[in-house]
């Protein structure tokens, strides 16, 4: 069976469809419109290594594969499968509700594209998917939202719905709620449950919230986000990554804006999205499982390749793409070695990511460098495998060694490792003094970033 859809983009002079999809059981293709040509090769299109500078005129073939029935750039529109992901819930109701009752009846991939179909615009990046050009144009006829603050007690509805989720107790979730408040919108993945909304554009965050894309409310700005919301299995996690936020900021990073808040019994983190420009327009945003899921045919998850292989591809992809490979290459392994310093073993691929077309690619803003090795089932040293060589030492040898296939010389290695030390020397202090983390999180997390710091400064005195 063919499923057929149309992508579109936002430009500044408005909306321009990008091209028609077709997908069968063995591929997907994508033919871009002239009119979208028109912009350039440049343009940022379906996905960087399917780029009307690649492709221009010919269709983009994607070979699907059992993990990836879809183009993997498109595969991450779907709401995700995992228990947090709040969104989900909702489009699956709304699936399930239709008066034809059809969707009851779908399974498998079936289901997921009617999900796609539902839940693959106004998310993060630049793709909007639709049924049809029909559908595109009611969707970018109507008004850019501009709904007021919700009533009190029409929030405290929302929070109540939101609480039951993240309970666990999704029978009870008042779905209708979540969608009341923030209509249909996508929302990002992973374990920590996450909305899209929009909240004043102010120092301190007063609990009020909009619909996503909303620019201004009763005179006040409006700002973008993604709302994150403490599960209690993960007490604490808001305040920790708060934490390894700042210190990223203190670092020198580039770091998105955050807010932090306590609602109706909540801890939220919020985040400020930056695919977005000040003026509301979508950015080209791809993490870097996208492209390598792209580019290979064997690839399926983070360990399917190695931090070694990585450096390669950040090579590779320079010449498709105007990236700064050296650049790309030494902020990679400073943020990976921060990470293992801060005890954030969650930096997988999907928490790497690229920002802009093949005009100009860059590394986005550090986001979710929450340290999850406070917990025992997250406690993973790399969430991508480096592959030590005996030969070279023990982990910390090679990790040193690591960073000249990262472009860096022995000396230049051995300053931003130790650089790495010094910029996270306090952090166990810190960690220690948040009252809001269980103590027993605390302790662990301290007792693995000991460790670690511990094997690092044994190799620098090694001199390898």
């Amino acid at each position: 069976m063919d499923r057929h859809a149309v992508i579109w983009t936002r430009q500044p002079s408005g909306p321009i469809k990008m091209g028609d999809l077709v997908v069968t059981e063995a591929e997907t293709r994508f033919s871009y419109t002239p009119q979208f040509l028109e912009l350039g090769p440049g343009a940022a299109g379906l996905a960087l290594l399917s780029s009307p500078r690649l492709f221009g005129r010919d269709p983009v073939v994607f070979q699907n594969r059992d993990d990836f029935p879809l183009h993997p750039r498109l595969m991450s529109l779907i709401p995700g499968e995992g228990r947090r992901n709040i969104q989900r819930q909702i489009y699956t109701r709304m699936l399930l509700a239709r008066p034809d009752r059809a969707a009851t009846a779908l399974s498998g991939f079936a289901f997921e594209w009617e999900l796609l179909l539902l839940a693959g615009h106004n998310g993060i990046g630049h793709l909007d998917v639709f049924p049809d050009d029909l559908v595109a144009d009611a969707f970018y006829a109507k008004d850019a939202p501009s709904a007021p603050v919700p009533a009190a007690a029409s929030r405290s509805r929302f929070w109540r719905a939101v609480r039951d989720d993240v309970a666990l107790d999704v029978q009870a979730m008042d779905a209708e709620a979540v969608a009341e408040m923030l209509g249909p919108t996508p929302s990002a993945g992973g374990m920590i449950p996450k909305l899209l909304v929009a909240i004043p554009d102010q120092p301190r965050w007063d609990g009020a919230f909009a619909r996503p894309g909303t620019r201004e409310v009763a005179g006040r700005r409006y700002v973008d986000v993604v709302l994150k919301i403490e599960p209690v299995e993960y007490a604490g996690v808001a305040e920790l990554e708060a934490l390894c936020l700042q210190l990223h900021v203190d670092a020198g990073f580039q770091v998105p804006r955050w807010w932090r808040a306590t609602l109706d019994g909540l801890e939220l983190l919020a985040v400020e999205r930056f695919d977005r420009t000040p003026e509301g327009l979508p950015v080209a945003m791809e993490s870097l499982y996208s492209v390598f899921a792209t580019g290979r045919r064997e690839f399926n998850s983070n360990q399917d390749t190695d931090l070694g292989e990585m450096a390669e591809w950040i090579e590779k992809l320079a010449a498709v793409a105007n990236l700064d490979v050296r650049a790309t290459q030494r902020e990679i392994y400073r943020r990976l070695t921060v990470a293992l310093c801060t005890g954030n073993g969650d930096m997988h691929l999907q928490n790497l990511s690229f920002l802009g077309g093949p005009e100009k690619v860059i590394l986005s803003p550090v986001y979710d460098p929450a340290p999850m090795r406070a917990w025992p089932r997250h406690d993973v040293r790399l969430a991508v495998p480096l592959i030590p060589e005996k030969a070279i030492g023990g982990f910390a040898e090679n990790w040193l060694a690591l960073g000249r296939r990262y472009g860096m010389t022995r000396p230049q290695v051995r300053e931003l490792v130790t650089w790495s030390l010094e910029a996270t020397r306090d952090y166990p202090a810190q960690v220690q003094a948040l009252a809001a983390v269980p103590a027993a999180r605390r302790e662990r997390l301290c007792d693995t970033v000991r460790r670690e710091r511990a094997l690092l400064e044994k190799a620098l005195d090694a001199k390898v």
